[in-house]
């Protein structure tokens, strides 16, 4: 299917029955009213074919044909992708509620009686025309925004990308300036009031790096980068529990023993920034809970699988529940971050198809819990 409605100031209509003085008479009475261009087709056969190389705005269809009725060629016409939105109006003589229920569950929009009343089939014509200009408008805004938003996540990781360089260059060559004055001149840095400047410089550098790092892990979320493959969800979480052992050693987390989780086909390095992101949320906001306990689950579903992770620190307010997702949401500026860790969560999960939200249900703690689809499951 090579013809696209975008851009055409002219609409269609393609007028569907077997007998040609009808489809004459509704051209007629259209024609009148209406700045369309028309095609006719005799058989819902010849409708199909009509519909390879030229889309039409709207089709009147006529139920009863020989062959494929106006039903069944409806299906057929929904099932063709770009076909999906043309509003169908059926044009019959039948009343009967049974042709109502199999046209609408076939896809058809609305009915038009014989015999035709033209004031009627005018409006409703117009109506169908009024609401498939709508949609296009609304689907073309679609495409629009989804380009300005690829735009702008490729500008920031384009930024964040240039920033890195000379920030990496700038610690570098303080480290190199710093090697020269303790050997040449010592004295510098015995002057505490110097030496605390000094100290300042290189965690302003790392902090400005980090910075910059969490905004190309945010620009690159939305992205499932690399092969979608089959991984062990308790391997991964082992793996990223691995990087917090000093959290463990000083006593502010105790992760509780790993259940068994389903088998989970995703980007795994993606994955891991969810996981690693969740449990540093949890760690990082756990007030005076020392350790903060976190449990972890997961089971799989007919159509879905779903895992969580939970605490037992200070939880999150109801009223800021829909608040942690956002970018640059901080509940708490006592506490360092910038406020993307769970926005980078969410885009990974969206990039895979799923969801992730927090059980609202959970009250002594937080407990966020994501869901993938089905066909994201190796079983």
């Amino acid at each position: 299917m090579t013809v696209s409605n975008q851009h055409r100031t002219k609409r269609r209509i393609l007028i569907v029955d077997d007998v040609e003085n009808n489809c004459l008479l509704i051209e007629d009475h259209l024609r009148s009213a209406l700045k369309c261009e028309f095609r006719m087709a005799s058989s819902g056969k010849e409708a199909l074919k009509i519909l390879k190389n030229w889309l039409p705005d709207c089709i009147l269809m006529d139920i009863m044909m020989p062959e494929m009725d106006g039903i069944e060629t409806t299906r057929h016409i929904k099932k063709i992708p770009e076909c999906h939105d043309i509003p169908v109006l059926m044009v019959t003589a039948k009343q009967e509620m049974d042709s109502f229920e199999e046209s609408f569950d076939a896809g058809a929009v609305d009915y038009i009686y014989k015999p035709i009343d033209r004031t009627t089939l005018v409006a409703r014509t117009k109506s169908a025309l009024r609401s498939k200009e709508d949609l296009d408008r609304i689907k073309e805004l679609n495409k629009e925004l989804f380009q300005k938003k690829e735009e702008l996540s490729s500008f920031s990781h384009t930024v964040s990308h240039d920033l890195k360089a000379p920030v990496v260059g700038a610690a570098s060559l303080f480290d190199l300036f710093l090697l020269r004055i303790k050997k040449e001149h010592p004295q510098i840095i015995g002057d505490e009031s110097l030496k605390e400047i000094l100290d300042r410089i290189p965690k302003a550098l790392h902090k400005m790096l980090d910075f910059i790092n969490t905004q190309l892990d945010y620009a690159e979320a939305g992205q499932v980068i690399g092969r979608l493959e089959s991984i062990s969800m308790n391997k991964l979480i082992s793996a990223v529990i691995e990087n917090f052992e000093y959290a463990e050693r000083e006593g502010m987390v105790l992760f509780s023993e790993l259940p068994e989780m389903p088998e989970t086909k995703c980007d795994s390095i993606r994955m891991l920034k969810v996981w690693q992101n969740l449990i540093a949320n949890s760690i990082k906001y756990r007030g005076d809970k020392n350790p903060v306990k976190i449990d972890f689950g997961g089971h799989e579903n007919a159509d879905s699988v779903k895992f969580w992770i939970r605490d037992d620190g200070p939880g999150i307010y109801p009223e800021h529940q829909h608040k942690v997702f956002e970018t640059n949401a901080r509940l708490n500026y006592d506490v360092d971050g910038y406020g993307f860790g769970l926005a980078t969560v969410k885009k990974i999960i969206e990039a895979h198809g799923g969801k992730i939200w927090i059980d609202s249900e959970i009250t002594d703690g937080a407990c966020f819990v994501f869901e993938l689809p089905q066909e994201s499951v190796i079983n």
